[in-house]
């Protein structure tokens, strides 16, 4: 492979997926004061994320309803 410069770059190896050490877990504890105001915003935003669709949803259904209630009193 050849970068811009003309030179060639040594091929990578492909070594298999990478271990992880098993003692090493996943720290999700904020680090600070931002971190605990943007993860509880982010948790707001996910609420009210959830509630619109819910909203949004059962409009859908009741447009749906409507429809097919138009098309039963027509065919009655």
């Amino acid at each position: 492979m050849h970068d811009l410069t003309g030179m060639q770059r040594p091929a990578r190896e492909h070594t298999g997926p990478r271990d992880t050490p098993s003692n090493a877990a996943l720290d999700l504890q904020p680090a600070s004061v931002f971190e605990v105001v943007t993860r509880q915003m982010v948790d707001d935003l996910i609420r009210e994320v959830s509630a619109t669709r819910q909203r949004v949803d059962a409009l859908f259904y009741l447009v749906i309803a409507a429809v097919l209630g138009d098309i039963l009193s027509r065919l009655a």
